[in-house]
């Protein structure tokens, strides 16, 4: 009796456990996360994006793991001379940190520009944006190692125009050291000119005085005067082949021709017509001199086995006289900007006739430097009352221009590394140094030197500080 009262129970228990096991689970799944993911940062090595080795990898940091499937097609690396291709993978200390690693080496002294669209995704496939915004890359840029950085950097030396007894020295690329006062019996009438001999050993510093002028010999890694060579009246540049220094002595109508073995003057040429010369450039491949006139638009050429050759050129120069005197690598082309024009006159020295007027269209061409096949001039043009500056870049040969770089201060000096892969440029407005990739004619980077300065010069060796 009592199992069968348990048993009628049990049976409407039973019956309720069946059917509830045979409905099925109505309970919401969990969501799929759908924030969408958001960039971080970029890091290359040292957190520096200068001097990058040619292997370089480029971490790029998010706020959430990725999907590394979908980095090839909405990631680049890219040049002036093309795209770098490369694997995508996870840093070890994160795998919301994907690194991409270059194929091949970069090319060296060049500017890489990287971007990381929008189409990029996590691991649950959202993407940084919605596909019906804009999509506005993450972007970021550096340069690589080239002859520059090979075991350390150039010095730099600038000459203050104001107080003309200083020099100051910067290096590591883009960083300020120290300033050197060279002592003089009578301080410089004026600052003139700081050059590099060929071999680099030292930076010759021109002093123009009152009387008789002198040039300091100055060690670039020590900087520490080594000698005082005594030269004419009122010298203003010098010029090198391999085995002379030329000083102009301005005043003194006349040239001292110092020896790079003894470092003395063994002779000094006095132009008879009163040719009063400013600068100088060295001919390889005509074994001349070729003068600037400080005061005339012309230009004179002298032999320089025997300087007892000499001729004057006055049809070179159209409305002004010249400011700077440059020669092609190859000796061939003579580059004379004239002052307060946009012109720049050519003239040929191996068939020795001028040989073009580059009208460039930028008023007021100025310095400038030969590097490589390249002539680079500044400029400067007044707007709104101040002076806008800027860098033509020029085929030495075809003598047309390539690229401009403008900039909102008036560019006074330029100097070139030995590989001719950076300008460095001298800007008396800001007291600064601009440092220029030549390439493109970008600035890659600054420094601060204080002072009123002018004169410039490139180390032709590379120093580690």
């Amino acid at each position: 009796m009592f199992i069968k009262k348990l048993f009628k129970v049990l049976i409407p228990i039973f019956g309720v456990l069946i059917i509830q096991s045979c409905i099925p689970d109505r309970m919401p799944t969990e969501p799929t996360e759908n924030t969408r993911p958001k960039f971080v940062k970029f890091e290359f090595s040292e957190n520096s994006n200068l001097a990058i080795p040619l292997n370089q990898q480029i971490k790029m940091y998010f706020n959430e793991k990725m999907d590394l499937n979908t980095f090839p097609s909405n990631v680049t690396v890219e040049s002036v001379d093309g795209k770098i291709n490369g694997k995508f993978s996870y840093a070890s200390e994160s795998d919301t940190v994907v690194i991409f690693t270059p194929g091949v080496d970069y090319n060296r002294a060049e500017i890489y520009t990287v971007k990381v669209h929008g189409g990029v995704r996590d691991i649950n496939h959202n993407s940084m944006i919605s596909p019906n915004d804009d999509d506005i890359p993450e972007t970021t840029w550096f340069f690589t190692e080239g002859d520059y950085s090979l075991n350390g950097f150039p010095l730099v030396f600038v000459r203050d125009k104001a107080k003309k007894q200083i020099i100051y020295r910067s290096g590591n690329l883009n960083k300020y050291i120290d300033s050197l006062y060279v002592n003089a019996t009578t301080e410089d009438y004026q600052t003139a000119a700081l050059e590099f001999s060929p071999t680099g050993n030292y930076l010759w510093m021109v002093n123009l005085k009152t009387s008789d002028g002198t040039v300091t010999l100055i060690d670039p890694e020590t900087f520490s005067v080594q000698s005082v060579i005594p030269v004419g009246l009122g010298p203003t540049n010098v010029g090198f082949n391999d085995n002379y220094a030329y000083v102009c002595n301005t005043s003194g109508k006349s040239f001292s021709v110092i020896d790079l073995g003894s470092y003395s003057v063994i002779d000094t040429y006095t132009f008879q017509d009163g040719f009063k010369p400013k600068d100088v450039v060295y001919g390889n491949a005509s074994d001349k001199l070729y003068f600037l006139s400080s005061n005339k638009k012309k230009i004179k050429i002298v032999n320089a086995n025997n300087y007892s050759d000499n001729v004057t050129v006055d049809t070179l120069l159209v409305d002004n006289k010249g400011i700077d005197i440059e020669i092609s690598e190859d000796g061939q082309y003579v580059f004379i900007p004239e002052k307060r024009t946009d012109k720049i006159a050519v003239y040929d020295a191996l068939n020795e006739t001028p040989a073009d007027i580059i009208e460039t269209g930028f008023p007021n061409v100025g310095d400038g430097v030969i590097s490589g096949n390249y002539y680079y001039s500044s400029f400067y043009k007044y707007t709104g009352g101040e002076k806008d500056g800027g860098v033509l870049k020029i085929n030495s040969s075809t003598r047309s221009i390539e690229n401009v770089f403008t900039f909102p201060y008036e560019i006074d000096q330029l100097a070139a590394t030995s590989g001719g892969e950076l300008l460095y440029a001298v800007t008396a407005a800001d007291s600064s140094l601009h440092i220029i990739e030549t390439k493109t004619l970008r600035e890659i980077s600054s420094v601060k030197i204080g002072g009123s300065l002018k004169y410039i010069a490139v180390s032709k060796n590379n120093y580690l500080k």
